[in-house]
């Protein structure tokens, strides 16, 4: 075979590998919705820890992710979300976001984070995955604000999120939707958690309920417990909100119970802006007095555009004698404020910009 015929058969063997190719890139590239989104919250706070006043730039819950979907065909597919906390001061801690322990990092801490498949069974996460978190927000209007009503519902030790989480969510039945989280012992015994969370919305109308047991790791430790209830109202021009929830066994400690609420409203003013207020309270822990607390906040959004929003707040928590509740920590940072002492009432003005994204890079 002459060299000419031999180099005509290897360049149209190339071409059949190079057309197989690109063709199986194609339809691996055609099934995939692939997104790379962030947030960055930056403020400006002054701060009354209670016996100290200090002026400080924070970081507030900022965050980066990739997030997509990949069809299966037959009515499946894959979903993903790989999201890192980041602290735009750069201290890498108190950011926020539960933070690394050592200054000069960016990124901090994992966020929600999972693989899972959606059909029409429903949906399965596997991964890093909200445990109070999937009631703290059916409506907190300062969250990731001073204010954040984690201050008081998260006072006490209950985890936003839930490391190596399984969770299972069914598809809607005419608004009200299920999903139940479970946590292994990953080989130390007693210390599995579940919660069920239960979702109904009709209109502006939302509702929600939510139970969940938190192991301690057995022996004189009892597991903790809670249950929660929320609904909230949107009439368009204004909304209104609250909840109740109910801690038992706090910290692993057998009658140490306490009760909790909220109670807000929030309203728009003109076309890109909102005044809103919320009340939160933790009552006294079972059988100690003086261990209560209050937190009000008031604040005013304005939205400068689809992706940007400034505002600012202002947020107070008085404690009892024997409690010692934040006014400005949870998903707001506090990197480099001084601790609460008991019975320290802490309040914070608070200036901030908010800036999301989320840019798609691949689309099906």
């Amino acid at each position: 075979m002459s060299s000419n015929k031999k180099t005509r058969m290897f360049g149209m063997k190339s071409l059949v590998v190079a057309m197989a190719v690109g063709t199986a890139f194609s339809t691996t590239a055609m099934a995939l919705d692939l997104s790379i989104y962030g947030v960055g919250h930056l403020s400006a706070d002054g701060i009354d820890n209670g016996a100290q006043k200090s002026d400080y730039i924070h970081s507030n819950s900022s965050r980066l992710g990739f997030k997509g979907s990949h069809d299966l065909g037959d009515g499946l597919s894959v979903l993903f979300q790989y999201e890192s906390g980041v602290d735009l001061t750069g201290k890498g801690t108190g950011d926020g976001n539960g933070g690394a322990n050592s200054n000069g990092q960016i990124f901090t801490r994992a966020r929600d984070s999972y693989i899972g498949v959606k059909g029409g069974f429903g949906t399965v996460l596997l991964g890093r995955l909200p445990a109070l978190n999937q009631w703290l927000y059916d409506y907190n209007l300062f969250g990731d604000q001073v204010g954040d009503l984690g201050n008081i519902w998260g006072g006490d030790g209950l985890p936003g999120r839930a490391d190596h989480a399984a969770y299972y969510r069914t598809p809607d039945f005419g608004g009200f939707s299920l999903g139940l989280t479970y946590v292994p012992n990953q080989g130390v015994s007693n210390t599995n958690s579940y919660i069920a969370k239960g979702d109904y919305a009709n209109g502006g109308l939302k509702l929600g309920g939510a139970y969940g047991n938190f192991g301690n790791g057995g022996g004189t430790l009892s597991d903790s417990k809670v249950s929660a209830i929320t609904a909230s109202y949107d009439f368009g021009a204004f909304n209104l909100g609250g909840g109740w929830q109910r801690e038992t066994a706090i910290g692993g400690i057998s009658n140490a119970d306490r009760d909790k609420y909220t109670l807000g409203a929030a309203a728009k003013v003109g076309s890109s802006g909102t005044v809103k207020a919320q009340y939160a309270r933790a009552g006294d822990l079972s059988g100690t007095s003086n261990t209560s607390a209050s937190q009000w906040a008031v604040g005013y959004d304005h939205a400068w555009d689809k992706n940007t929003t400034l505002y600012v707040a202002y947020a107070r928590t008085n404690n009892g004698a024997g409690a010692s509740y934040s006014a400005y920590d949870y998903g707001h940072g506090d990197q480099g404020v001084p601790g609460i002492a008991p019975g320290g009432d802490p309040s914070v003005i608070s200036l901030g910009v908010i800036y999301k994204f989320d840019a798609g890079l691949i689309k099906h």
